[in-house]
């Protein structure tokens, strides 16, 4: 179908990337917009200075469309830690594992950890004056219930044993877990090294859905206090954004549209006692 759609459209010489990509980045801005107004002018401030082409220190982010999705996602994660901290306690201490660019704790204003694997990220969030350590996170350098809050955001799915990271993480927290997931329909295992030329901490390994993940926490020592759906690209924008969206979960995949995903699961987990 998609092969057929784009043999015509090669005929009539209409540029689908372009269009697509139109879309997509129209669609990406429009739920940015609506979630900025929602931010304190503090937390506003601390997003609109941060450049989102060096979101994930490493690497670039050159499409401006996912600039705007990884903006509108960091709004919805600063809002859950929010949430879900409410009014604990200043001098509790907290980490942020996988943390690329020390955007989460420099939003808390409060002292915290930064830990990632990457020497290159690791210099860059030390440039933004944060603690930080160079670190495999399913081997914690902290004691047993040393850390109070610890932050996991798109990390579970890059290692090669979620479990072992949960329950390494159950070692250290002393109360509470806050973390996403990509939102799929269907949980994924994806194929070792499935793209030449990337470090291998940056693909992803197990994609799960809702309730498969929530059967591993069943085997950690965490439970679920809470749970939200951060969407960052919406199908029911423009009648043209929900007809190709439709088309492209059903012939190309459900999940993500033009390689980013839609949503993302985000969850308060707390440390049983």
């Amino acid at each position: 179908m998609i092969e057929l759609f784009q043999r015509v459209a090669s005929f009539f010489k209409i540029d689908t990337h372009e269009i697509l990509f139109d879309i997509f980045e129209g669609n990406a801005k429009s739920v940015l917009d609506k979630k900025l107004s929602t931010l304190s002018p503090y937390h506003q401030k601390i997003l609109l200075e941060e450049d989102e082409k060096y979101h994930y220190g490493d690497s670039e982010l050159q499409e401006v469309a996912s600039q705007h999705i990884v903006r509108s996602f960091t709004i919805d994660r600063i809002k859950f830690i929010l949430e879900c901290l409410g009014d604990d306690d200043k001098n509790s201490t907290i980490i942020d594992l996988g943390d690329s660019n020390g955007i989460f704790l420099r939003s808390l204003d409060k002292d915290g950890i930064s830990v990632n694997i990457s020497k290159q990220i690791v210099l860059y969030t030390k440039s933004k004056n944060l603690d930080t350590i160079r670190a495999d996170i399913q081997f914690l350098p902290f004691k047993k219930n040393s850390i109070d809050t610890i932050l996991l955001f798109e990390t579970l799915e890059h290692v090669e044993n979620p479990l072992l990271l949960l329950n390494e993480i159950g070692r250290i927290c002393k109360k509470s877990l806050i973390m996403s997931i990509p939102f799929v329909k269907k949980t994924h295992i994806n194929r070792y090294n499935y793209t030449d030329g990337r470090p291998i901490y940056q693909y992803h390994i197990f994609e799960f859905n809702q309730n498969d993940f929530k059967n591993i926490v069943k085997l950690t020592r965490f439970s679920l206090k809470n749970e939200n759906i951060a969407v960052v690209l919406d199908d029911k924008i423009h009648i043209t954004h929900r007809i190709l969206f439709y088309l492209w979960a059903k012939f190309i995949d459900q999940d993500t549209f033009c390689g980013c995903f839609k949503k993302f699961y985000m969850v308060h987990l707390i440390k049983k006692t």
